[in-house]
């Protein structure tokens, strides 16, 4: 039985931010949290701010009441909740530069949803298609989880005005969340059975814990635990049923952030456990997301020491992330899925294949298990190589195995984590371990499809090759010899100049590869020269081919840029390549790519400068080379607190997944070109 439908006089405006509001429901009480937190104790804050938050929580209220019925007056009232809040911690966020931060990316982002300025993202369920009380119970459950979260894992001492908000949270919850079984009860029987076990277990649980208020509290989490995952618009009736999960793994955009940020935060879990640290004592939950955050982005970061703070199991750990991250999760599961004989279902094969072959859908397996089949082979051989070159410079044949083994695959995930606590500074004499590396590093940094067309470029085959992959060579190519004479000519006499001649020559050649977001070093780069220093963030900026393991804008998004300058001056409307049209939207997504890019990283170093106590220098470096996933650090890393670890792990997550999830927003809509407006011709420049 399906549920009821919406009354008659509710239109589908009448039903629009229906989880909003729930949201401010659940966290109507916060401001009064916010103002302890600044006054030092609710009974001593002036009366003006005690009035200042009751009007605060009188406009939450308020706007949820307002946001399902008038929409527009509710956002209204909420926006003045959220700043207002925001002003009631203004002292707070004077003392404390990280609560600035925070507080600033909460109303950021909840302004963005307030807004549906992501609604692309989330694909929130709007309209007529959601009832009321669906959707204010999911909103109430999804708040009181996250405002547990904050007091449970903040250590702001839990005072009892917090128990007290979180506890008016976790009820609004458990009440809208019954509500909603007695409503749904004959439609969705089995959630409803579910949420109403989970509530006699709380309760049992609140029994138990009687005399301690915050954990007879944190009983009803599984209340809205399950009602935020199970409170959900009714199954439609169609070709094809999803199961809850589809709408996150059918849409690739989530598919892709969703999978990696559960990869970090599972890795997190696994090297946080004391069997991974060396001292036998865990390193703790945010050095490890640090850590983690590294690896399954392939950045190469460390705020630990790699072969000393870490056990053989907890190296093992990391060398798995790097390679589920540097691969890919998609290809992963997919390949698993061929050799298992299960077909998927039609929404997450078309999620699949548009982050590993869009051009060609019909052979998604075979595509993803010649990537497989290729990772393996070049990762193999590369590590018996390497492992040969460490035995000769004096490793032991076991230990020469690992590294070989640990190196290699590193190096071809572009990751730049090393089994040495100097990089590969020790190795700077050995040109055997730098040129093989320099391989894997470009190997991993062309992208399986340029691989796949090189036999077709050297043996000329008939097979027409694409644009994009001769575009993509073509731009590898300058990057690596102009990058390469370039830094051989500005360091000869600096950092190279310890060197003998042939070493230089090693080095630069290997320092400009590694520059391609794979993190390794041969040298100090605390030697080199302010114009190196530029040329170096333009190279990590840049990165590597799309479809790689590499990080960075991506080496074609700065050819078709470059090329669209050319052709503007030389005045030619059209845009071409290798004999190819290069579409217009080609170019608009290039542009957006790196404007966005941009944005994000002036962000990151003024989130630096804000929260840290570090150079202009060395925080424009931090964050360059967080986004562009390449490792590389002038000593930035190791003096960042807490919040510039997030700072600087947050910046590395979305190195990782920012650029492919905007391209692939823009390239799942298509907007219809306006019709019967004028033009006009705006100066620019």
């Amino acid at each position: 039985m399906n549920s009821p439908a919406p009354h008659p006089r509710e239109s589908p405006a009448l039903l629009a931010h229906t989880t909003t509001s729930g949201m401010l429901l659940a966290a109507a009480a916060t401001p009064f949290a916010i103002l302890q937190e600044s006054a030092g104790t609710l009974l001593e804050a002036p009366a003006l701010s005690l009035a200042a938050a009751a009007l605060v929580v009188s406009l939450s209220l308020l706007a949820a009441y307002l946001l399902p019925h008038r929409t527009r007056a509710g956002q209204i009232l909420a926006t003045l909740a959220l700043l207002g809040a925001l002003a009631l911690g203004a002292p707070l966020l004077v003392r404390s530069p990280a609560a600035a931060l925070a507080a600033l990316v909460a109303t950021v982002f909840g302004l963005a949803w307030l807004w549906q300025l992501a609604s692309s993202l989330f694909d929130l369920p709007m309209g007529g298609r959601r009832p009321p009380d669906e959707g204010r119970a999911q909103g109430a459950a999804l708040a009181a989880l996250a405002l547990w979260s904050l007091w449970a894992f903040a250590d702001l001492g839990r005072a009892l005005l917090d128990t007290v908000v979180v506890g008016w949270a976790l009820g609004v919850s458990t009440v809208l969340g019954l509500t909603w079984v007695v409503r749904r009860w004959h439609g969705r029987r089995g959630s409803a059975l579910t949420i109403l076990l989970a509530g006699a277990a709380g309760g049992l649980g609140a029994w138990s814990q009687q005399g301690q208020p915050w954990w007879m509290l944190s009983s009803l989490l599984g209340v809205a635990a399950s009602v935020a995952l199970l409170v959900r618009p009714p199954q439609p009736t169609g070709l094809e049923q999803t199961a809850w999960w589809e709408p996150l793994l059918g849409h690739p955009a989530r598919l892709l952030v969703g999978t990696f940020a559960g990869l970090c935060f599972g890795g997190m879990v696994l090297l946080a456990l004391p069997q991974s640290a060396a001292t036998g004592h865990s390193i703790g939950f945010l050095d490890a997301l640090f850590t983690s955050t590294s690896a399954v982005c392939v950045t190469g970061l460390v705020v630990l020491d790699t072969p000393v703070d870490f056990t053989l199991f907890g190296q093992v750990i990391i060398l798995l992330l790097i390679q589920v991250g540097g691969l890919g999760i998609m290809t992963f599961s997919t390949t698993a899925l061929w050799a298992l004989g299960r077909r998927m279902s039609l929404r997450y094969e078309g999620a699949v294949a548009s982050l590993i072959s869009p051009q060609d859908r019909g052979h998604l397996f075979v595509t993803a298990k010649r990537i497989v089949q290729l990772t393996v082979f070049t990762e193999a051989g590369g590590a018996l190589l390497l492992a040969a070159a460490f035995a000769a410079q004096g490793d032991r044949l076991g230990m020469a195995l690992w590294r070989g083994l640990f190196t290699s695959i590193s190096a071809f995930c572009n990751a730049g984590f090393a089994l040495q606590s100097d990089s590969l500074v020790p190795y700077q004499h050995s040109p055997a371990v730098l040129h093989l590396v320099a391989l894997l590093i470009i190997a991993g940094g062309l992208s399986p499809m340029v691989l796949f067309a090189l036999p077709g470029l050297i043996g000329r085959r008939a097979a027409p090759v694409a644009a994009q992959v001769k575009l993509g060579l073509v731009a590898a190519a300058a990057l690596l010899i102009g990058g390469g004479g370039a830094f051989l000519a500005l360091e000869w006499a600096g950092s190279l100049s310890s060197l003998p001649a042939a070493d230089r020559l090693h080095n630069a050649w290997f320092q400009v590869v590694t520059l391609r977001t794979a993190g390794f070093n041969s040298i100090d780069l605390t030697t080199v020269c302010p114009a190196t220093l530029t040329l170096m963030m333009l190279s990590m900026f840049i990165g590597g081919a799309p479809g790689s393991t590499a990080g960075g804008v991506k080496t074609t998004t700065a050819a078709v840029l470059v090329l669209s300058v050319i052709q503007t001056i030389r005045g030619r409307p059209t845009l071409e390549a290798f004999g190819k049209l290069i579409p217009e939207r080609t170019r608009a997504k290039a542009a957006a790519i790196v404007v966005v890019a941009a944005i994000v990283a002036v962000l990151g170093v003024l989130a630096l400068q804000l929260t840290q106590r570090l150079p202009t220098r060395l925080a424009a470096f931090e964050v360059v080379s967080a986004l562009g996933t390449v490792g590389l650090s002038l000593g930035g890393t190791a003096r960042l607190d807490g919040v510039g670890k997030l700072v600087i792990a947050g910046c590395m997550f979305v190195g990782r997944v920012g650029g492919l999830t905007l391209l692939m927003f823009a390239s799942s809509r298509d907007a219809p070109r306006p019709i019967g407006r004028p033009e006009e011709e705006i100066d620019v420049g």
